[in-house]
């Protein structure tokens, strides 16, 4: 029996940056002008949306009234139609070939659940010291993996029972990964709808969401992979959406999240989450 042909949306949440998701929307039609789209927007819905969703009609657009970045998830792509939903954030701009790439990995191979593609940070960077630790901390933990899961020896999108989360989204090649980034990765729907989505528990800035999903995939036995081919700019808006809050209740929400995510992996977790919470307590006693 044949798969059905590959059909496709993009999924976009988004709270209180209706401006800048705009501004991402019209970028993207650059590249892909008959693209279906959904935006989850959080909150309150600026008048002037309905003209502008009433003027393009590939977008729908999804409200939520309570800010959940994981419930707008999970309700734009349990209503699409399609059987590949990308996802995106609001401050990410695809490069050429990013969709074509993500589809092309789902087409290679009938039993993948998820992609993650390149992020170039726009604003991040690392210090020539950190990334040297990176480096050696990577070496001895990979170690540990196959070389299916690892590209010229950096980890990319990986965590491991002691709470250690690799990154390195910025690799060129491509890996089986346990752990995608939510600003660049597609789902089969499928799939994604028997694991149960997005798990809504986690709060505020949602951080980790997408490791949990990533971990529950894992213990069926399902890996996502990673596309460097799939490349976004994120330009990392330094103002709005989950910054909303005070800095202590990101920080709280925080701190929650890490909770529900450890809870994949068992109370060792916490030890790998150390580093993680001693740099954010530090960035608090500095604001």
């Amino acid at each position: 029996m044949s798969n059905p042909p590959i059909s496709v949306e993009l999924v976009i949440p988004s709270y209180n940056r209706f401006k800048l998701l705009l501004n991402t929307l019209k970028q993207i039609r650059v590249l892909y002008p008959d693209l279906n789209i959904c935006a989850g927007v959080q909150g309150d819905i600026v008048q002037a949306s309905k003209g502008y969703f009433a003027s393009d009609y590939k977008v729908r657009f999804i409200n939520v009234p309570t800010p959940s970045t994981t419930n707008a998830l999970n309700l734009c792509i349990n209503s699409s139609e399609a059987n590949i939903v990308l996802i995106l954030d609001d401050d990410a701009v695809p490069h050429f070939g990013w969709l074509e790439s993500h589809v092309s990995a789902f087409a290679s191979d009938p039993e993948l659940t998820y992609t993650c593609g390149r992020e170039i940070r726009f604003r991040m960077g690392r210090s020539v010291y950190s990334e040297a630790a990176r480096i050696v901390v990577e070496w001895i933990f990979g170690l540990l993996l196959k070389k299916n899961k690892t590209i010229n020896g950096r980890i990319v999108g990986w965590t491991n029972k002691l709470g250690l989360i690799f990154g390195n989204f910025d690799q060129p090649g491509t890996c089986l990964i346990n752990t995608p980034r939510g600003c660049n990765m597609a789902v089969r729907k499928e799939p994604f709808l028997k694991m149960g989505g997005f798990r809504d528990t986690y709060w505020g800035n949602a951080w980790g969401y997408e490791a949990d999903f990533g971990l529950r995939m894992a213990k069926t036995g399902k890996y996502g992979r990673y596309v460097g081919d799939a490349i976004v700019v994120h330009h990392e808006v330094p103002s709005g959406g989950s910054r909303q809050s005070s800095k202590y209740q990101w920080f709280q929400d925080y701190l929650h999240n890490h909770k529900v995510l450890i809870s994949n992996l068992g109370p060792q977790a916490w030890l790998g989450s150390l580093p993680r919470l001693a740099k954010k307590i530090i960035w608090l006693m500095m604001k």
